[in-house]
C-alpha cells in the first residue's frame, strides 16, 4: 500500500497534477456533467503522486479525486445587462 511505503522512506515528492476530462462533443455524455477549464463539458481529475527522489523511482499513488463543477444558474430572462450592474 502507497501509505505504508511512504512511511519507510526520509524524503517523499508528492507531484499533483489536474486533468480535464472533456466530453463535450459526445452528445450521449453532455447531460449531468460541470464545466471544465476551457469552456469544454465533463469532469475534473486531481491526483497525487509519490516519489522517491534518491531513487528517482514512483511510490504510488497517495490521493484522487473525481469532480464535476456544478453549473452556474441562468439568470431570469427578464434581467437586462444594466440590473446585473448594480
Amino acid at each position: 500500500m502507497t501509505s505504508e511505503d511512504v512511511e519507510e522512506q526520509e524524503v517523499v515528492l508528492c507531484i499533483g497534477d489536474t486533468t480535464y476530462l472533456d466530453y463535450g462533443k459526445i452528445k450521449a455524455k453532455r447531460e449531468g456533467y460541470g464545466l471544465t477549464g476551457n469552456g469544454g463539458n465533463g469532469l475534473i481529475l486531481h491526483s497525487a503522486l509519490a516519489i522517491a527522489p534518491e531513487q528517482g523511482q514512483v511510490i504510488g499513488l497517495l490521493w484522487q479525486k473525481l469532480w464535476n463543477r456544478e453549473p452556474k444558474a441562468k439568470p431570469p430572462q427578464d434581467e437586462t445587462a444594466e440590473a446585473k450592474k448594480q
